[in-house]
């Protein structure tokens, strides 16, 4: 063992360089994420001894790989993008803003409804830009709108824009070949299908009582100075917990429905839409609607601390126009989700026939081995999110002039992601593709020496430390896909030391890496820039990290029962 703790630690660098940089020097995430790139390339080369065209092949495949999580990611921007400069997006927000007086169901609704929608269709940091910026609209405090666009995000970004984390990021390092090698083998829409399954089995547990914490929490840190206490705080909750719990109860319902039944491209567009019109009419109706309403103290109590550093001026403008009628503000996500919903139905099977259509490069560099293909009519990014785009400019009746913009600016948006994306699945796959024995003189891979470096050190208690490991990546690299991509295999390999589910940890891994969004040093950053209160992310820090915390630990105990109790012979 001690050997490969060595080789361990010696693979591990790569990716703690990166991690290091990211962190203490404030690189880009393609800058740090190369300098491990190089680093993985001197150690095949050098000590793993890695044949120098294998290592190349596998550094391109691991490019061609990113292309697909490119596209979907373009494709959720470009969206974004016709509906921003359009104004759909001050219309849904001018929506908001009538809805419900009491702040505690206003919370509610954008939380578990409109951020798991924005999630579902766009990913990528969006659902806080949007939601933070909405959150002040409708007179919450800066840091707490920063604070709560990231919190209610985090049972979310497991399923990403349209399934990407699972679709780009665990199918990008488990592929057919390394399941082939299992003594069970399954296919990798077969695995595909467990993950997303299982990952919402633990996120759809989660939503139960995500609405209740969250509201506890906004009055804790939020409310009158009587409230904020541990009785305080409960007893403002308790009034509205019915309300919070029906809504969050009927979101992991139906996102673990999806996700079980359907697809990985679903859960979070189809839970935000149901909890969204279900709340809706819960409000206007006022079903378990508390009788007392609830808002924050009068603005000129508020402290800097919640001002984020604001003045109370500041964020008395930006009021949200209707430039449109509401539903057909809507109408571009419903489409995306009818498209998808459509064509993932297991009873049309339809699936199969998407997936013929596709462009190939069977060979890299002499390596069948490494053979690449896109899928472009399953693949989200080509079908719908591209097409509906285009024809939400149409419908819109936007110009030349506004559709040009909205290309511009998500080609903009996405050079940095696609650049990232290439070298992190680039650098992984050297790193797999390092335990190749035909082409390597090693007797084992870099991936393969960190995972069993892991099972080694979590033994049979990996199920409780994996969501961890994919929290750290999520906090490093502010994605739950690149968190994915750098440890899903190492989680996979991981459990088959340990000999347990490996679908279940790799489950856990993608759980983890959307965990990690509420504290990544990244997203915060982002919202603060969006919100205009810059220098202050310690502050929004000390408050996501005790949630993380918390959501970590239900999804590992969650993930021992379902290893020992629920699910002990699951692939």
């Amino acid at each position: 063992m001690v050997g490969t703790l060595t080789l361990a630690a010696l693979a591990a660098t790569p990716i703690a360089a990166a991690f290091a940089l990211l962190l203490w020097l404030r690189w880009s995430a393609a800058r740090a994420m190369g300098v491990g790139w190089l680093i993985a390339t001197v150690l095949g080369l050098a000590y793993w001894q890695m044949d120098p065209t294998w290592l190349v092949a596998s550094a391109i495949y691991g490019a061609l790989g990113a292309i697909d999580i490119i596209l979907i990611v373009f494709g959720a921007i470009l969206l974004m993008n016709y509906l921003d400069i359009s104004g759909a997006i001050s219309t849904i927000r001018w929506h908001f803003s009538g809805i419900a007086t009491d702040k505690r169901i206003q919370l509610l609704l954008i939380g578990l409804g409109f951020i798991t929608i924005i999630e579902g269709v766009a990913g990528f940091g969006t659902p806080g830009a949007l939601a933070a910026p909405l959150l002040i609209g409708l007179g919450f405090p800066p840091l707490g709108a920063a604070v709560f666009a990231l919190f209610f995000n985090a049972p979310n970004p497991q399923f990403g824009a349209a399934g990407t984390p699972i679709l780009g990021g665990v199918n990008a390092v488990i592929d057919e070949g390394k399941l082939a090698e299992a003594a069970d083998p399954i296919t990798q829409a077969e695995f595909q299908a467990l993950v997303s399954g299982y990952s919402g089995v633990v996120t759809g547990l989660t939503f139960a009582f995500w609405g209740v914490l969250g509201i506890f929490l906004l009055v804790y840190w939020f409310g009158s100075e009587h409230e904020r206490s541990i009785r305080g705080a409960a007893r403002a909750t308790v009034p509205v917990a019915p309300f919070a719990v029906v809504l969050g109860v009927v979101a992991g319902l139906t996102q673990w429905s999806i996700a079980w039944f359907v697809g990985t491209e679903l859960p979070s567009i189809v839970a935000g839409f149901v909890v969204f019109g279900l709340g809706l009419a819960m409000a206007d109706r006022g079903i378990l609607v508390p009788g007392e309403t609830w808002t924050f103290p009068e603005r000129e109590s508020w402290s800097d601390l919640w001002l984020g550093g604001l003045t109370l001026d500041s964020i008395s403008g930006d009021e949200p126009k209707k430039e449109m009628p509401v539903l057909l503000a809507w109408a571009p996500y419903l489409l995306v989700g009818v498209v998808l919903l459509v064509t993932r139905w297991p009873t049309l099977d339809l699936v199969p026939v998407l997936q013929e259509f596709s462009v190939s490069i069977p060979v890299v560099l002499g390596y069948s081995e490494l053979g690449w293909e896109l899928q472009y009519l399953y693949l989200p990014g080509t079908m719908p999110f591209i097409p509906v785009a285009i024809l939400t400019g149409l419908i819109y009746r936007m110009n030349g002039s506004d559709t040009a913009e909205a290309w511009r600016e998500s080609t903009r948006q996405i050079a940095p992601a696609a650049l990232t994306l290439v070298i992190v699945v680039s650098l992984t796959q050297i790193m797999i593709q390092s335990g190749e024995a035909a082409y390597v003189n090693a007797s084992l891979g870099m991936m393969g020496a960190l995972s069993q470096a892991v099972a080694f050190g979590a033994g049979g208690a990996l199920p409780a430390v994996a969501p961890w490991i994919g929290a750290l990546g999520g906090f490093v690299t502010g994605s739950n896909t690149v968190s994915d991509i750098l440890f899903a295999a190492l989680q996979y390999d991981a459990a088959g030391e340990v000999g347990i589910s490996r679908s279940i940890v790799v489950a856990l891994q993608n759980v983890g890496g959307g965990i990690g969004n509420m504290i990544s040093v990244q997203n915060i950053a982002a919202i603060c820039g969006v919100v205009g209160i810059t220098g202050r992310e310690g502050d929004i820090l000390r408050k996501t990290v005790v949630p993380t915390i918390l959501f970590a630990l239900f999804a590992g105990a969650v993930g021992m029962v379902l290893v020992y109790v629920v699910a002990p012979g699951a692939f």
